[in-house]
């Protein structure tokens, strides 16, 4: 995976399942970073392997004789319990694996026990779901020559381990607060996991619409209320919903439920594949996403989540074609820079249609001056403590080039108009500048201001941009103090603390508590 996917979400490698991140979400971080090495889950005297390879889960291990491949047939009834005492007396006696010892008797034949190992694996796997307490450490590192690789799909094994856990209290603390609105994650790569979808797993997910709590879809859905948060934890937890964290353009359901991929065979999929990667050298963003050069953003949008599922790196999961995998990633990878390409261009494009329309401005700092509807305003010299632009004249101020640097002038001469308004200049005219976001969030909190949700949405979008940075949480920790919400506050500064362990903005905002 690139740089980019793999600073999307930051956890630690080591620690507490209790603390530092759940089991589900751990999965989900090291399949979507493209790790490679050993998982090891210890709980007392059990330790339990989980074999990464490129984010793939390929193996499991575990030293609890309840996890032995004889046990695990037992409770698949596969074997009786007779049988499984007499080949384990067999197994001690002789030295070999229980598994060629079944064979030899004729318990199982040799393709069962292809299904048996991999059942196995997969219980072990499941089994991890449940801790929520144990200790973990993830070593990058290749996968020893004596595992056996399977193939699995990790979007499924979440899916199907977090279906598993039925802890009420466990599902409530570790899901977003039930005032959280969320959406569906934007993000192709988590959005068209292998998953199958029960019908009622798409009624909870068609209200998921941005707009909604979680507390309004678990009481929409007509559900057993358990039932429906357990759905929107394992959507949660697999990544393919997301908490909201702006006024963005949802991504509805019918992209996530489309039409079936196409029904070609493995080898003519293949071929495509190839076809396709041969081509990436020469091609253009437009060319990439079968675009004509006036294409519309609605159909770069759904170009680029056609390809993106089309080209997913999950449709091989269970190939041994190491070389078919990694021209999907490359596709894959290609694709999505494209369209951020694009959607660049989109938004430049759109900015100076703004400016070439937007009417003359009298005065760059002060907005009464100015001729623009203004609210709230009570100042003092150049203290102004609230103040705030109507849609529609938001609407009328178009990007400028230079916004950057009168935002630095109007903080410089404590002009608070000039400077918030320079400041959404900013992030209008170069979006994907995380500072330009924070420098708004901390503007609109910091006094000169009453505008949380603005505040919060801006913060928002800088970690968005700039995931790693421990300033940006402990900055949204004190915009949250500032709301009286002290519980979210905690955790920003908990989170900081994580990135940082000597950041002294969260530090010294967790004196607090």
């Amino acid at each position: 995976m690139n740089e980019e996917q793999d600073e999307k979400q930051t956890l630690p490698l080591k620690g507490n399942f209790q603390q530092d991140a759940s089991f589900p979400r751990l999965l989900a971080f090291l399949n979507e970073s493209g790790r490679t090495g050993t998982l090891t889950v210890t709980s007392g005297a059990i330790a339990k392997k989980v074999y990464m390879k490129d984010g793939e889960a390929v193996f499991a291990s575990s030293n609890s004789n309840d996890d032995w491949l004889g046990v695990a047939l037992v409770k698949a009834g596969k074997i009786s319990l007779q049988q499984f005492d007499y080949s384990t007396e067999i197994m001690k006696k002789s030295g070999k694996r229980h598994g060629a010892v079944l064979v030899e008797l004729g318990y199982i034949t040799p393709k069962e026990l292809f299904w048996a190992v991999k059942y196995q694996v997969r219980e072990i796997i499941y089994s991890l779901f449940e801790y929520d307490r144990a200790e973990y450490e993830f070593v990058e590192s290749q996968i020893p020559d004596e595992v056996i690789t399977l193939k699995m799909s990790t979007g499924s094994l979440i899916y199907e381990g977090v279906s598993r856990i039925d802890n009420l209290i466990r599902i409530k603390e570790e899901i977003p607060p039930v005032w959280t609105t969320l959406q569906l994650n934007d993000d192709p790569l988590r959005l068209f996991q292998n998953v199958q979808f029960s019908p009622k797993d798409k009624k909870i997910l068609s209200l998921v619409d941005g707009q909604r709590t979680i507390k309004q879809v678990i009481e929409d859905s007509w559900f057993n209320s358990f039932e429906a948060m357990k759905i929107v934890y394992v959507f949660w937890a697999i990544g393919i919903l997301t908490e909201k964290k702006m006024e963005t353009e949802n991504i509805t359901l019918d992209v996530l439920l489309h039409e079936p991929l196409p029904g070609e065979g493995r080898d003519a999929f293949a071929s495509k594949v190839v076809a396709f990667h041969s081509k990436l050298p020469g091609m253009d963003p437009y060319e990439l996403l079968g675009l004509d050069a006036g294409a519309t953003t609605q159909e770069t949008k759904k170009n680029y989540y056609r390809l993106a599922r089309e080209f997913h790196p999950e449709r091989v999961f269970d190939s041994d074609e190491q070389q078919l995998k990694e021209k999907l990633v490359d596709i894959f990878d290609a694709v999505k820079g494209a369209y951020i390409a694009l959607m660049r261009q989109h938004a430049q494009d759109e900015a100076g249609a703004a400016t070439s329309t937007a009417p003359e401005i009298k005065s760059e700092n002060d907005p009464v001056e100015a001729g623009l509807p203004v609210n709230n305003i009570e100042a003092a010299g150049n203290n102004i403590e609230a103040y705030e632009y109507t849609e529609a004249a938001e609407n009328n101020i178009g990007p400028r080039e230079d916004a950057p640097q009168k935002a630095d002038a109007a903080q410089s001469s404590g002009e608070a108009p000039g400077l918030i308004g320079s400041l959404r200049e900013a992030t209008r005219s170069d979006p994907l500048n995380p500072e330009h976001w924070r420098r708004l969030a901390l503007a609109l909190s910091s006094g000169y201001g009453d505008f949380f949700e603005e505040a919060e949405r801006a913060m928002f979008e800088a970690l968005g941009l700039s995931p790693l940075e421990g300033d940006c949480y402990a900055e949204l920790g004190y915009i949250y103090l500032k709301a009286g919400r002290s519980g979210e506050a905690k955790r920003q500064f908990e989170k900081a603390l994580v990135l940082d362990p000597e950041n002294q903005k969260a530090l010294e905002g967790l004196r607090h508590f």
